[in-house]
């Protein structure tokens, strides 16, 4: 019996994380990753994934800290150490990467490059895979990654340019799908162009789409409709998508 894993999820923002975990279960997911966004969330999402079996941390800095915590180059050293004293509990580093789109202030962007750098390293060093946000960088990004050696990439909701996703495809990199699939030509692009060996399931909770807020629960119908783009019986994809999630974030097996 295959299960469902949500690779990306911010858990320690909702309110009632046990209804959140209960009806992830009732649609078949076993396992959330709980992603670390900022400097005064990470204690909280290691707090959370010890109390709960089905949760699993990755900690990280996601790269729009640089315009919510004006003092966040202060605090990186504390940071880096905190993810070091717990790189025995943690399965990846996340919520990473650049963000050009939804940060219009191109002053904070040497910062936003110097804290990714500084992930992308410890993650080399930690021997742990990483969940990566690109958007409106993706060249950037793409263009840094080669020189870590990581031992496995994700890319969460992936909506640039095709000529990145075939350089990310080309280097094996994983693809995460969200709830957005059911609205958006671009998700919809990923599916139909990455091989479904990376493909990975996400719900990035509790982002809302169309007004509803996701949850681990929705990745279930996000299944469905891969099926359906790639034309895989539903049963041999959930059975692939493990398989893919097993090869990428092992430890949470």
């Amino acid at each position: 019996m295959a299960m469902l894993i949500d690779v990306h999820c911010h858990c320690n923002l909702y309110l009632a994380i046990d209804e959140i975990i209960k009806d992830a279960e009732l649609q078949g997911v076993k396992k959330i990753i709980s992603v670390g966004m900022s400097a005064y969330g990470l204690e909280r999402v290691l707090d959370i994934s010890n109390r709960y079996d089905q949760l699993y941390p990755a900690l990280g800095i996601h790269p729009e800290e640089v315009h919510l915590n004006k003092d966040i180059e202060n605090q990186l050293d504390s940071i880096i150490e905190i993810i070091k004293k717990n790189r025995d509990s943690i399965c990846a580093i996340g919520e990473i990467g650049l963000d050009h789109y939804f940060i219009k202030e191109k002053e904070l962007y040497p910062l936003q490059t110097l804290i990714f750098n500084r992930m992308l390293a410890l993650a080399q060093e930690l021997e742990v895979p990483v969940n990566l946000h690109t958007k409106g960088a993706e060249k950037l990004v793409f263009d840094t990654l080669p020189s870590y050696s990581i031992p496995n990439i994700n890319i969460h909701w992936y909506s640039g340019p095709d000529i990145f996703l075939k350089q990310g495809i080309d280097r094996g990199y994983y693809f995460s799908i969200t709830p957005a699939i059911k609205y958006s030509p671009p998700v919809k692009n990923v599916v139909s162009i990455v091989d479904h060996e990376h493909l990975l399931l996400e719900s990035d909770g509790p982002v809302e789409y169309s007004g509803k807020i996701g949850t681990p629960a929705m990745i279930r119908e996000v299944l469905n409709l891969i099926s359906n783009i790639k034309e895989i019986p539903a049963d041999d994809l959930e059975h692939q998508i493990e398989k893919n999630t097993r090869e990428i974030f092992s430890r949470i097996f």
